[in-house]
């Protein structure tokens, strides 16, 4: 097959996040199997226009902020009939790509949809443009196939009226090596506490620190470490300093998958705390390192934590609560081993080997189908 995919951000964004892994991992094994993958994003600082990684074209086009608007035009000037179909990634706002591709199918992935969740990100007027974007998918992406992260996803978009016989569940996977032990990383001698992700206050990373405040209390040598990189990074530092916290919490930036692993092998627990997911892929890859998380009751983190099972799920914006069942994890050595544990049989399951063969399977039902449905010219 040749797959054009739109996305607005690529593996090497300084912002990329959990999307471009899906973006990078499935076109990679695509590329593997003898498929080939363009990839249409936004350019950034230092970026070239275009180049080949992993065996993927990657065409950039200018910064973020205005790739929606720049990418139809572009699709089109690229001669979409060339492409057995086209897969749109909205994380941001829609690109529109059916008024550019002409009989060329399109697929849509979308993580998750903000809805009212965005006014805790944006202003209010920037908040009412996204939504009214949202709220034009179901009839600009009609004749679309959408894959989804998670059950919760599919039931927003059935909500807004997309057929569910049009939307397939796909969990997001990960790397072998992360399920591999290594033996010279043991836990922090010292209670630890890992977030990964990106930095942005729908997040809700304040949550974390804010329960923070009343665990230093029980225990005074405890440590959290925030990986990431996002624009709310000067907020929750000044934060931290506020809350008088600011000697317990290590703000790590940037780490790569190494890295990463490394980290979440030495921690006693994760937690999460966003107001909205997709699915929670730092939950898994926590899981795959036999942490447990504590996550907010929201979409997509109440299906990646089994709650009581691999991890607890509390109240979105109980802080108190979140407390509690963190000290609950940390003061019972074997809950927190049998979480681990369970967490870890639970993250076996997903591969992005597994996710690139059905995601292309999905793409593949719609090129078959959608190129069947269209007018012959």
């Amino acid at each position: 097959m040749r797959i054009l995919v739109v996305n607005h951000r690529d593996s090497t964004h300084p912002q990329a996040g959990g999307l471009e892994q899906i973006v990078h991992q499935t076109g990679k094994y695509w590329v593997q199997w003898g498929h080939e993958v363009d990839v249409l994003c936004a350019g950034f600082a230092g970026s070239v226009r275009e180049e080949k990684i992993d065996g993927m074209r990657f065409i950039r086009g200018p910064s973020e902020y205005f790739f929606h608007w720049w990418a139809p035009f572009k699709v089109r000037r690229m001669d979409p009939k060339r492409y057995d179909v086209i897969l749109e990634y909205i994380s941001k706002v829609p690109c529109l790509t059916p008024f550019a591709a002409g009989t060329t199918p399109v697929a849509v992935m979308i993580p998750h949809l903000f809805g009212r969740t965005i006014f805790e990100e944006l202003s209010v007027p920037a908040s009412l443009a996204w939504i009214a974007y949202e709220k034009m998918i179901p009839s600009v992406y009609r004749r679309s196939h959408f894959w989804v992260n998670s059950q919760s996803t599919a039931r927003d978009l059935a909500v807004r009226s997309i057929p569910p016989e049009k939307i397939s569940v796909i969990y997001a996977g990960l790397p072998p090596e992360l399920f591999v032990p290594d033996p010279q990383t043991t836990k922090t001698p010292y209670p630890s506490l890992i977030y990964i992700g990106r930095l942005k206050r729908y997040k809700h990373i304040d949550h974390i620190l804010d329960a923070l405040t009343h665990l230093l209390i029980r225990f005074p040598d405890l440590r959290l470490r925030i990986v990431g990189r996002g624009d709310a990074e000067t907020q929750l530092r000044t934060l931290a300093v506020t809350l008088g916290i600011s000697h317990a919490v290590d703000v790590c930036g940037y780490v790569d998958e190494a890295g990463k692993k490394k980290l979440l092998q030495e921690s006693w627990v994760a937690v999460q705390t966003s107001s909205n997911e997709g699915w929670g892929l730092a939950v898994t890859e926590a899981g795959a390192c036999s942490v447990p998380t504590v996550a907010s009751d929201s979409p997509g983190l109440r299906e990646s934590v089994r709650d009581g099972e691999t991890g607890y799920v509390v109240p979105h914006g109980d802080t108190h609560a979140l407390a509690a069942k963190i000290e609950d994890l940390l003061l019972h050595s074997d809950r927190r081993a049998a979480m681990g544990s369970a967490a870890r049989i639970f993250a076996s399951q997903f591969s992005w080997e597994m996710t690139a063969r059905n995601a292309l399977a999905f793409l593949q039902t719609v090129s078959v189908e959608q190129s069947h449905a269209s007018p012959k010219v």
